[in-house]
C-alpha cells in the first residue's frame, strides 16, 4: 500500500483563540487509584492547532489512559490528512473517519465522492473505520441546504455500500437529518450499528428515535457547563451500551479548562461528569463507554 504526501491546505472550522494548557490534567482519584483506559471516538488533532507539539499532545493523552484517538474528516483534504497522520504514526491509537462536513458540503463533487470512496475501502479497518463527519447544519448555512442533505444523502449511501457506521453533526437540522436517513433506509436498511450523533445535543425524544434506529449518543465537554441541562436529561436516559465520549478538540474543552485548546487527555473529565450523573465509579464508565467506542467503530 502507498502512503500520502500531506496535503497543502486543509479544512478551516469556524475560528477561535485557544490558549496552551498550562498543566497536564490528573485523572480522578478512587481508593484505589489505576489508570483507566478510555477512548475518544472525536477529536481534530490533524488541524492546525497541533501543528507545534502533537507529538506531546499524544504523550500525555496516554499518559491520561486514551487509548485511542478517532480523526475525523471535514472534507476531502482534511480527510486525506488525518489518513496521513494516523499512518504516520503508528502504533499510536489513532484511527480515521473520512467524509464531507456539512459546513462543505458544496465541495463534494462526483470525483471527490469517488476519492473518498477508493481511499475508505483501500484503507477500511486500518486505520479507516467510519464515514464522517457528515449530516446537516442549518446554523451557519455555509452551504445550501438542498446541496448539504445531497450530499449527506450521499454519503450515507457510501456508509452502506462500505459497511461502515457514519459520524452525523447535526445542528438544528433534526427534522431533515432524520428524513434523509430515513430516504436512505427506504431504499436499503441502516447496519445493525448505524453510527453515532456526535456531540448530541437534542431531546430525551429524540434520542429514543435515534437509539430504536440503532445509533449511539456522542457526549462532549459541555456536560460540564453550569447550565447543560438537556444533555444531562438525555445522558440520565441512556442506556449505559449506547453512549460515547468525545472531545471534539480543539473545541469544547471542559470545565476546569475552558477557554484553553482542548486535549484527548480530559476525556476523563468527560467520564468524571457522566459518573456523576449515572451514580456510578468513574471505572465503570470507562470500561463501558470504552467497550461501546470499540464495538461501534469494530476497534480491535
Amino acid at each position: 500500500m502507498g502512503s500520502f504526501q500531506q496535503p497543502k491546505g486543509s479544512f478551516q472550522q469556524p475560528k477561535g483563540s485557544f490558549q496552551q494548557p498550562k498543566g497536564s490534567f490528573q485523572q480522578p482519584k478512587g481508593d484505589s487509584f489505576q489508570l483507566l483506559e478510555w477512548i475518544d471516538s472525536h477529536a481534530h488533532l490533524h488541524s492546525n492547532p497541533y501543528a507545534q507539539d502533537l507529538a506531546e499532545v499524544l504523550v500525555r493523552s496516554h499518559a491520561a489512559g486514551v487509548q485511542m484517538i478517532l480523526l475525523p474528516g471535514t472534507d476531502l483534504e482534511d480527510s486525506k490528512t488525518a489518513l496521513n497522520l494516523a499512518l504516520s504514526h503508528p502504533g499510536q491509537g489513532l484511527v480515521v473517519s473520512m467524509g464531507v462536513h456539512p459546513h462543505d458540503a458544496k465541495s463534494l463533487n462526483p470525483d471527490g465522492l469517488r476519492q473518498l470512496r477508493e481511499l475508505a475501502i483501500q484503507y477500511r479497518g486500518h486505520p479507516v473505520v467510519a464515514i464522517g463527519e457528515i449530516g446537516l447544519d442549518y446554523h451557519y448555512d455555509f452551504s445550501p441546504r438542498d446541496v448539504q442533505r445531497e450530499a449527506f444523502r450521499a454519503q450515507l449511501e457510501l456508509a452502506q455500500e462500505l459497511d461502515l457506521p457514519v459520524i452525523v453533526h447535526d445542528r438544528e437540522a433534526t427534522a431533515d437529518c432524520l428524513g434523509v436517513i430515513a430516504e436512505v433506509a427506504a431504499r436499503r436498511p441502516l447496519r445493525a450499528v448505524p453510527g453515532v450523533f456526535h456531540c448530541y445535543s437534542g431531546s430525551v425524544e429524540t434520542a429514543a428515535i435515534l437509539l430504536h434506529q440503532g445509533f449511539y449518543l456522542g457526549f462532549d465537554g459541555p456536560v460540564t457547563f453550569k447550565n447543560a441541562r438537556k444533555a444531562l436529561e438525555v445522558i440520565a436516559s441512556c442506556p449505559r451500551d449506547r453512549l460515547v465520549l468525545e472531545t471534539d478538540s480543539p473545541y469544547l474543552t471542559p470545565v476546569p479548562h475552558r477557554g484553553h485548546r482542548n486535549s484527548p487527555e480530559y476525556i476523563p473529565l468527560i467520564g468524571a461528569k457522566i459518573a456523576e450523573i449515572w451514580g456510578c465509579d468513574i471505572s465503570e464508565v470507562a470500561a463501558r463507554t470504552t467497550a461501546n467506542a470499540r464495538r461501534l467503530f469494530g476497534l480491535s
